[in-house]
């Protein structure tokens, strides 16, 4: 279980804003975090990882807390063992796709059998000498995707995975991230404010309002509800 009881204020010459996110989810499915743009999503799945540390709460993954604000816990994000996508993909546009596999595993030499495979997975095999900036915005998702995964993660961050993607191409890395996430039982944590997306990915969602947790629970019941 992940378990997650996070407030953040940012304040700003306009205004004040709060996230406030309680939230618990199950390991070895696809979970969701959904709402409008700007409402706090991605500040979430960001102080998950520690890359932005949370004003209070808690962060506990199974038995290991990564986050206690009260007990003056945070565990760095090399030890957090998470793998994040970003919405620009961030993958090195001087490497090629294999340098950047290379660079994001254990050893930094060889890409790992395990690796080739979830390339196979995302039909990539023909990539590995292309750089980004010669791939389509799918397929530089899809690395980024493998990338993420090169170091077997306990916990795939996604942060709006499909922003810059056309229908076809969503449905067709859904289709993938499903088989991928089937085959080595990674917990998967999506953002998103797409209802699709989360209808089609998610096992539960966590439903966002003005910055706090509003109701968690299975998609097709959460995201039919008016809130």
């Amino acid at each position: 279980m992940l378990k997650i009881n996070l407030h953040k204020t940012f304040k700003t010459r306009q205004r004040t804003a709060e996230i406030h996110c309680k939230a618990q989810f199950d390991l070895g499915v696809t979970s969701a975090i959904y709402g409008k743009s700007g409402i706090g999503k991605s500040t979430v799945l960001r102080m998950i990882a520690g890359l932005e540390k949370a004003d209070s709460g808690l962060i506990q993954f199974q038995d290991e807390v990564w986050f206690d604000e009260a007990k003056k816990t945070n565990y760095p994000v090399a030890t957090r063992n998470i793998g994040f996508v970003f919405q620009d993909f961030n993958l090195f546009p001087n490497m090629t796709v294999e340098g950047n596999l290379k660079y994001a595993s254990h050893s930094g030499k060889d890409i790992s059998k395990e690796t080739k495979h979830l390339m196979e997975v995302m039909g990539l095999n023909e990539l590995f000498k292309s750089r980004p900036q010669e791939l389509s915005g799918g397929e530089r998702q899809r690395v980024s995707i493998v990338r993420a995964l090169c170091q077997n993660p306990k916990l795939l961050l996604l942060d709006e995975p499909f922003s810059a993607l056309d229908d076809e191409s969503i449905g067709d890395l859904m289709r993938e991230i499903k088989v991928i996430q089937k085959e080595i039982g990674t917990t998967v944590l999506l953002v998103s404010h797409r209802k699709d997306v989360i209808l089609e990915m998610a096992d539960s969602v966590v439903h966002m309002q003005n910055g706090q947790t509003v109701i968690q629970g299975l998609p097709q019941e959460i995201l039919t509800k008016r809130f």
